[in-house]
């Protein structure tokens, strides 16, 4: 195949999970987010990455979040909020710390790929992104490896709750970039 046809697969797999999405699930992830004292994320491999990209862009709406497992991340506790994502549901690095903020009455929200996983099971909120993951079957449709549809389809997701979060908290590119980096 060659790079356009890669495109092509690409957008049409990815607008076809990305159709499944439930708006108001989404709706209701930011509510939490607009209702919590702070912000904690996690995920792992690239789900870790994609949530470091939501927490900037959180901070950057002024919100007060950390990353799990960051050396300056504070202790959880009740009135605090974890984002979790992971494809699976079921890795290690992500139900560990949602299994810790429950029992510290912090709420958790998953964003998973499948209904019934142990993340979904202990979440106050669910955020289903119904893609494939090769930790749950070798047997893909996706013509792109491993988890790639997916993953993007988390971080489409998370990029739009982020302008939803915007346009609900009245904040403007120029408030986000007053709060970007300028140490660099």
């Amino acid at each position: 195949m060659d790079w356009n046809g890669w495109l092509r697969t690409d957008l049409e797999e990815l607008q076809e999970v990305l159709q499944k999405v439930r708006g108001a699930e989404v709706e209701q992830l930011c509510n939490l987010i607009l209702e919590a004292r702070r912000i904690f994320v996690v995920g792992q491999g690239r789900s870790g990455l994609l949530m470091r990209m939501f927490a900037l862009r959180l901070m950057q709406l002024g919100f007060a979040v950390h990353v799990v497992g960051d050396v300056t991340t504070p202790a959880i506790s009740a009135g605090d909020l974890l984002v979790v994502c992971s494809g699976s549901g079921e890795t290690a690095g992500a139900v560990t710390p949602a299994k810790k903020a429950k029992q510290l009455g912090a709420k958790v929200a998953a964003v998973v790929s499948r209904p019934g996983s142990t993340l979904t099971q202990l979440a106050d909120h669910t955020l289903l992104v119904p893609g494939e993951t090769p930790k749950v079957s070798m047997e893909q449709r996706s013509q792109l490896p491993l988890a790639t549809i997916l993953e993007q389809a988390m971080l489409i997701v998370l990029d739009c709750a982020i302008g939803w979060l915007a346009e609900r908290t009245g904040q403007t590119n120029q408030d986000m970039m007053s709060r970007h980096a300028n140490l660099e």
